[in-house]
């Protein structure tokens, strides 16, 4: 893919994504389904290495995405096409929203915009989870202990995946049985 193109469509990507990088996800999901570049399973899994990282998820996403797309090339300008335009916006706009934030008009724009990123994240959610679990039905008690770590226990992620990998090798056998 040349590298304007990536560059561009990070850039579109980055200037439209209110929300972070869980809402990245769900537009470069669709974007990246619909050009047939990427199996769902790899979108997948980019998601998990991108909230697994340190660091801003859209950034670890347009780097794994771009470098997919273009090499390490296009893992440069894709991340430098998602971090522009916020750095831009905050850089022009900030004085203004100060200024602006308790109008109406931009008040109901910003819980407009809220709205839309529950439900772009919903739907991630819901796509992650039906990859997770099509595999039967070991990997929904893997998903449900995983889930119980976290959420019950307040474990580290870290220390749930790690428990959840070795349950789930545990258990072992290969699909849904």
């Amino acid at each position: 893919m040349p590298l304007a193109r990536v560059f561009f469509l990070f850039l579109r990507l980055g200037a439209l994504t209110f929300g972070g990088g869980i809402v990245m996800m769900g537009l470069l999901q669709k974007e990246m389904e619909n050009s047939g570049r990427f199996k769902t399973e790899e979108i997948i899994d980019m998601m998990v290495f991108t909230t697994a990282f340190p660091g801003p998820i859209a950034v670890n996403l347009a780097f794994l995405a771009g470098r997919k797309m273009a090499g390490m090339a296009g893992a440069a300008v894709a991340v430098t096409g998602t971090i522009l335009p916020p750095f831009l916006t905050i850089l022009l706009l900030a004085r203004l929203l100060i200024l602006y934030i308790n109008r109406p008009l931009v008040s109901s724009f910003f819980t407009g915009a809220g709205c839309a990123v529950v439900v772009i994240i919903g739907g991630v959610v819901w796509s992650m989870l039906k990859i997770a679990v099509s595999g039967g039905w070991r990997d929904v008690l893997t998903v449900l202990l995983v889930t119980a770590l976290l959420l019950a226990l307040g474990l580290h992620p870290f220390i749930a995946v790690a428990a959840g990998v070795s349950f789930r090798l545990v258990l072992g056998g290969g699909g849904s049985q």
